[in-house]
């Protein structure tokens, strides 16, 4: 049997690829984000799963009624605030959820980008060494006005939408969803860990059924094992008020045990992102081309809620 001569430019390019493989193969697993931000009284997600406790920060109503106005919550409070929520090693996550950057015209929707930009700033400065994001601030909430969507990723250390499951949304439903969710995450900043909010009850409010259906445990493994494939965690979520007794519907809690036995353990472990908080704020949020914006807002003064009665503790955004 003749032996085949490569050419030199062949032999190099063999050489090459087979460098990248080796050095591929050398690299530690990407990190994976587990987090627990339930309130079930008889479950142990910490202890039985090893998921790390996630912090939330909920607005206040006197806040709601500055950020619906284009204004911040007091300084002084709102970083106490931070501060007090920061009980554990996970994120600490901002829920503000009336100030979302769609929807509105171009001008309305810097002001919005430039209150999460400096409640990013307070809050990494009140909780120095925590992961800080915002919930549900990625995807719908970000297309239309991509380019401040992403000069706002570099105060964030992480991207935490919601992907619930609905008692009428099917599984293929779900997974499409993910799937624009990781798909924004890219458009945004490939560079952030993608840590959906997932729960273990279909999506329903206390006060229409206070003890929404359970998951079947062959479907929420299914769910976990696409974000296993596709994100880069997750965060199991139970709301405050109730659903505190899971009971005998332990199916969930033992395919979750069942997956994070099956990660590699460097993969569990907590590494916030760096972040780079160097760059002027931007002096406008200008459209992304080809997506649809809203015709643009009547002139006059922002509209002021009825809690009106909260402003004059509110702050004004700072100048340029």
């Amino acid at each position: 049997m003749k032996t085949r001569r490569h050419s030199l430019p062949s032999a190099l390019a063999v050489l090459a690829v087979t460098a990248t493989l080796a050095a591929n193969a050398q690299q530690a697993p990407a990190t994976f984000h587990a987090y627990d931000n339930t309130h079930y009284q008889d479950v142990d997600l910490v202890g039985e799963a090893g998921l790390v406790k996630a912090n939330i920060l909920y607005q206040r109503p006197e806040w709601i009624a500055c950020t619906s106005a284009d204004l911040l919550p007091p300084k002084a409070e709102f970083q106490a605030a931070v501060q007090a929520a920061a009980v554990h090693r996970g994120p600490i996550v901002l829920d503000f959820e009336n100030i979302w950057i769609k929807n509105v015209d171009a001008a309305r929707a810097h002001k919005r980008y430039r209150l999460w930009r400096q409640l990013f700033l307070w809050a990494r400065e009140a909780a120095p060494g925590h992961m800080i994001g915002a919930y549900d601030l990625l995807g719908p909430n970000t297309d239309q006005y991509l380019e401040c969507a992403r000069d706002l990723s570099q105060y964030q250390d992480g991207f935490f939408p919601h992907l619930y499951t609905a008692s009428d949304l099917s599984q293929s439903t779900w997974e499409r969803r993910l799937d624009n969710r990781v798909l924004s995450a890219r458009n945004v900043n490939p560079a952030k860990p993608l840590i959906p909010y997932i729960r273990p009850q279909e999506e329903a409010t206390c006060g229409g059924d206070p003890e929404p259906a359970y998951l079947a445990p062959e479907r929420w493994r299914r769910q976990l094992d696409q974000l296993g494939a596709k994100a880069s965690g997750f965060i199991i979520w139970s709301p405050v008020m109730c659903s505190h007794e899971v009971g005998d519907n332990r199916g969930w809690i033992v395919q979750t045990v069942d997956f994070m036995r099956s990660l590699p353990p460097v993969s569990a472990a907590l590494a916030p992102t760096s972040v780079s908080l160097a760059s002027p704020p931007l002096p406008a949020c200008a459209p992304t081309p080809g997506v649809s914006v809203p015709v643009s807002a009547p002139a006059g003064p922002s509209p002021v809620p009825a809690t009106a009665q909260f402003a004059a503790q509110c702050e004004a955004l700072p100048a340029f």
